[in-house]
């Protein structure tokens, strides 16, 4: 329980106070789900997403569509505490890659303005859109672990549509996540396997 209480402090603090580089802010999003599956107890997949509400100065909220805004989810502080608010109607994969999502908004909400300030190189739209990206590295990491998914892979459970039924998750985020561990082709331009390394990690 004492680790759980302390759990978006313990988290936040996997983030060094600094700029950072996307390939950084994915690395260290991934250290941050580890950890999280880790305080939270969780030891089998599907991961139960739902522990995060458990967790001190978490409220979870469904809401319909009508009431969205379009939107699939949103956080924010209120009264207290963090209110993480998910769209009931979506399917059951996107409304747990949206909660893991907004979770990761809520442990950024202190560092972003430092650790997010060169993404996007002055434009907001790209810079947004570079945010969103380590917010879905971050909730794809938490719900499918890469040991786990290395165990199903490994043991013959190659198919995409029945590996995305077994960590309930969409098949396209579980062609993402498989392609990002290195188990399929990512089909990228060939320039971008002779770009420079990511900077060393130090806080």
């Amino acid at each position: 329980m004492g680790q759980t209480n302390n759990a978006i402090r313990t988290l936040r603090e996997v983030i060094p106070a600094r700029v950072l580089t996307h390939d950084e802010a994915r690395i260290l999003a991934e250290r941050q789900a580890a950890k999280l599956v880790e305080l939270l107890g969780i030891t089998s997949v599907p991961v139960d997403v739902a522990r995060i509400a458990s967790l001190p100065k978490i409220e979870l909220r469904v809401e319909p569509r009508h009431r969205m805004a379009h939107l699939a989810g949103f956080s924010r502080w209120s009264n207290g505490r963090w209110l993480i608010v998910v769209n009931r109607d979506n399917v059951e994969g996107r409304r747990r890659f949206t909660l893991a999502h907004e979770f990761k908004h809520v442990l950024d909400h202190t560092i972003a303005d430092v650790a997010y300030a060169r993404f996007g190189s002055g434009d907001q739209r790209k810079h947004d859109k570079q945010v969103e990206a380590v917010c879905d590295h971050f909730a794809a990491c938490f719900l499918m672990p890469r040991i786990a998914v290395r165990r199903a892979w490994t043991s013959g459970m190659q198919d995409i549509p029945t590996l995305a039924l077994r960590f309930k998750v969409s098949p396209a985020a579980m062609k993402v996540r498989l392609t990002y561990l290195g188990f399929l082709d990512d089909e990228r331009p060939v320039e971008t396997y002779f770009r420079s390394e990511a900077p060393a990690l130090a806080a």
